[in-house]
């Protein structure tokens, strides 16, 4: 499991497709953790709509 995802479901998030992020970025990269932020936040909001599909199904 990637750290990403291990850091999100220990916090009550699960994503129903967990594949590698490659993305290379200096640690302080404001602008970087600024991007992951915002991708986490789409695959989280792409998860839970796919997911509340599947169980109205």
């Amino acid at each position: 499991m990637p750290a990403s995802a291990f850091v999100l479901a220990r916090g009550g998030v699960l994503l129903d497709q967990v594949h590698p992020l490659r993305t290379t970025r200096w640690a302080d990269d404001a602008e970087g953790a600024a991007d992951l932020a915002m991708l986490w936040g789409i695959l989280i909001t792409t998860a839970e709509r796919r997911l509340s599909r599947g169980a109205r199904t």
